[in-house]
């Protein structure tokens, strides 16, 4: 059973349970009728969030869900499978979650919310963005695409893809754990450029954050085999970061490849 699946289970049998490490249960029901006024405005950190909507009541369907959220596509379905229930959700956003919330104001009906605390990756196929670096700018002719043939590496869904880490996952025992594998990783020694490390959370974190262009930090690098495994990746990372595209210089015979690493979302320390 995959890691959204047991989300799911979660969703339905859990309910308020503390599960902070993945789920923000505190806040998974949320009810507002003609004495709460609902948010009018998405919170910070719900701006790059994902979640799963049980789907029931006026949310009985993708198609519902996309017309009350105001999605211009059909939301992902998800079926979640207890030991004593079953339940189907869709992946949705923090703006589709808002407009759920506004719609459904002055309703009796509570709809379930569960905040997937997942690293964001969205890869632009139309420019280098997001890329690691404070001197590189998306937006500039140079790094935008010039025409339809042109490809930006690594693509969205490209597997195999090579990642740069630098803290955590560059201990073998927890990689090994994290993705279930068979036998111990096996890494290159690697560095970037364009990128800083620093800590967060009281010097308890590694944070990597833009640099410029004569910033380099030395690392590891392991080459993810499936979107299953980056996913649980994207878990372990939490919403505190975001995936973004970095080059990645191996140590052994100085290959640069195009790759993808972890970029904090917030403040450091």
């Amino acid at each position: 059973m995959d890691l959204l699946a047991e989300l799911e289970i979660l969703a339905v049998t859990a309910n308020n349970e503390d599960n902070s490490i993945i789920l923000e249960t505190a806040s998974t029901n949320q009810y507002y009728n003609h004495t709460t006024q609902p948010p009018t405005a998405l919170r910070p950190r719900d701006k790059n969030s994902t979640f799963l909507v049980k789907l029931e009541g006026p949310l009985s369907s993708p198609f519902q869900v996309q017309e009350l959220s105001k999605s211009v596509t059909t939301p992902i379905l998800k079926a979640g499978v207890g030991e004593t229930s079953t339940a189907n959700f869709c992946l949705i956003s923090g703006a589709m979650k808002l407009n759920i919330v506004s719609a459904l104001a002055g309703s009796t009906f509570s709809a379930t919310f569960v905040r997937i605390n997942l690293s964001p990756k969205d890869l632009s196929p139309h420019s280098i963005a997001p890329c690691l670096g404070s001197d590189i700018e998306p937006t500039l002719p140079q790094n935008r695409a010039t025409n339809a043939d042109e490809v930006f590496l690594p693509k969205q869904s490209q597997y195999p893809v090579w990642y740069f880490f630098y803290g955590d996952l560059t201990v073998p025992e927890i990689l090994y754990e994290r993705l279930g594998l068979d036998e111990r990783p096996v890494y290159r020694k690697a560095a970037l450029k364009n990128g800083t490390l620093k800590t967060w959370g009281g010097g308890k974190y590694k944070a990597l954050i833009d640099g410029n262009a004569s910033a380099r930090v030395e690392g590891w690098a392991y080459e993810v085999g499936s979107e299953e495994d980056e996913e649980m990746l994207r878990y372990y990372g939490t919403d505190c970061y975001e995936v973004v595209r970095c080059d990645i210089s191996m140590v052994d015979d100085e290959e640069v490849v195009r790759g993808l690493v972890f970029r904090l979302m917030g403040d450091v320390d």
